[in-house]
């Protein structure tokens, strides 16, 4: 066996002990790619079916929406009808279009009281005296929104 014939036996072996290793790295980041993505994937169906059982639990009634001309008052009530306690702050109303936050309202009472929980069957009562008074005429529409995304509408008397 000649000295070109052992160097490049060798070589080949070096090279294949190359491949293997870089085939064994290559190997071990895609599982943990692939496993991470996995989790992923999982967490975000679970999240998902959270937000639709949130959804599908979730109701709410504008029940009355009154203007008070004399005093430019606005009275908004709304009933909790599903069967998940809402968080007060998070909801929001629309007034003709313009985004009035619950913020904005002198008054908010739940069932009679000043509380950010709103559990079902309880009335949510909103009363503006300055905000809306700032717009061109009276206001004809109001829409109350859920931290969920679950609304109604009622046009306002």
């Amino acid at each position: 066996m000649t000295d070109a014939t052992r160097d490049r036996g060798l070589a080949t072996s070096a090279s294949l002990l190359v491949i293997f290793v870089g085939f064994v790295l290559a190997l071990g980041s895609l599982y943990s790619v692939t496993a991470n993505t996995g989790e992923r994937v999982a967490e975000a169906g679970d999240e998902q079916r959270d937000r639709h059982e949130a959804v599908a639990l979730t109701g709410v009634n504008v029940t009355a929406a009154t203007w008070d001309s004399t005093n430019d008052d606005l009275t908004v009530r709304i009933t909790n009808t599903g069967e998940t306690t809402l968080s007060v702050p998070a909801a929001d109303t629309v007034v003709d279009g313009t985004y009035v936050g619950i913020e904005d309202y002198e008054r908010v009472t739940v069932a009679g009281h000043d509380s950010d929980l709103w559990r079902p069957g309880e009335q949510l009562v909103l009363e503006d005296e300055d905000t809306v008074a700032t717009f061109a005429g009276p206001p004809t529409r109001v829409k109350f929104v859920t931290e969920v995304g679950v609304a109604d509408t009622r046009g306002v008397a």
